[in-house]
């Protein structure tokens, strides 16, 4: 659910930053490269937890703390106490410059969608009053039912996305076939900036 409600934010920001690009460019950029960070991460530190667990280093401890604290138990139990704290800062100043990052795609992709995909959507008060209705929603969610209201949310929000993203598999097979027949008839199907 969390992918599906996600996907159209993210495919229509990977689109517009991608302008230009072929389709096996978008492909690597979009989905190999961060597949294999993603790999490397979930290798490294899901491996040295596990790891840990089974030899019976930690004990219990990674096991037994709350998923969203895992990681900063793992850190406490591989590193001295000064280095520890230092590498959960670290991870935790990643964490929020991820989520400001993929806040601030989120407002740039609604507040294109609302101005009809025009390249340089309504100004500052657009992108204020959808700033602010993000956080509304978010803080709302957070204060009435914490982490499992949200959860909650973006699965039941991702419900109709789910028949939409069958229809842009369509689509998307339907342009990748249209584009070879225009490039087979010599006419250009890539977009060039001036």
């Amino acid at each position: 659910a969390w992918w599906i409600a996600f996907a159209p934010f993210v495919g229509v920001f990977l689109a517009r930053i991608s302008r230009g690009r072929s389709l096996r460019e978008y492909i690597v950029g979009s989905i190999v490269v961060p597949s294999l960070m993603c790999f490397v991460w979930f290798m490294v530190v899901g491996g040295t937890a596990i790891d840990l667990t089974l030899n019976g280093s930690a004990g219990d401890a990674i096991w037994s703390a709350g998923q969203e604290s895992q990681l900063f138990v793992m850190l406490d139990l591989i590193l001295s106490g000064g280095v520890a704290w230092l590498m959960a800062m670290i991870v935790v100043v990643l964490l929020l410059t991820y989520l400001v990052t993929t806040a601030d795609s989120a407002i740039l992709i609604v507040n294109t969608i609302n101005a009809a995909g025009a390249e340089n959507p309504s100004g500052r008060p657009h992108i204020i009053f959808w700033g602010s209705a993000l956080s509304l929603v978010v803080g709302g969610l957070l204060i009435v039912g914490g982490l499992g209201a949200i959860k909650t949310a973006m699965v039941i929000g991702a419900l109709p996305f789910s028949l939409v993203m069958v229809l842009m598999a369509f689509a998307l097979v339907k342009a990748v076939i249209r584009d070879g027949i225009r490039e087979k008839n010599g006419v250009q199907s890539v977009h060039v900036a001036p």
